[in-house]
């Protein structure tokens, strides 16, 4: 206390900073800051190729089969990340898929899924991926090719047909570009 009995300044702070509101709020918005910003920094990272590489590469060919694609981009072209593939764009779509794949790193860590193992596990792995191309009419191809992407007119006549007939038939994308980035597999 001050000499004429009132409080000093540091009195008053102290007294301010006890009240649970008056701390709890800014250490709670710096806790959702804090924890929003590495969220977003995990979804940016596991998003990168490097990021899928960093498993891939040790254990099959499907990078190499990728790197050799037209997808991977030739330095002219836009390349297609593994995640513009694999993970859907809108939120809640690629929130489900990020929930799902924790399971592939927990198969790998505890040896379920090895080097020696994975061509064999890889036609079941491969027509999942492809029953989802199917199910959601192909979302994420349709992400990148379209407009521009997508000028009917610039495809030869064949292809120009065959891609104005495709609802008619009741196909998307992979039931005629499966195997385009990876090497086609076949279920035994």
């Amino acid at each position: 206390m001050s000499e004429q009995g009132k409080p000093t300044r540091v009195q008053r702070l102290w007294r301010w900073l006890r009240r649970p509101l008056a701390l709890g709020v800014p250490i709670g918005v710096f806790v959702l800051v804090a924890a929003g910003a590495s969220f977003q920094g995990m979804m940016v990272l596991s998003n990168r190729n490097e990021f899928c590489f960093s498993c891939h590469l040790k254990m099959d060919t499907i990078v190499q089969e990728y790197q050799a694609s037209a997808h991977y981009g030739d330095g002219q072209t836009i390349p297609a990340t593994c995640a513009d593939c694999h993970v859907p764009h809108t939120f809640i779509d690629k929130m489900k898929v990020k929930i799902v794949a924790t399971k592939d790193i927990y198969h790998m860590m505890v040896g379920t899924v090895t080097k020696e193992n994975f061509e064999s596990l890889r036609p079941a792995m491969a027509e999942s991926v492809w029953e989802t191309f199917k199910n959601n009419d192909s979302q994420s191809c349709r992400h990148c090719h379209q407009g521009d992407n997508f000028d009917l007119a610039k495809q030869p006549q064949r292809a120009r047909l065959n891609h104005e007939r495709i609802a008619e038939r009741g196909e998307t994308c992979v039931d005629c570009h499966q195997g385009l980035t990876h090497k086609r597999i076949v279920s035994q």
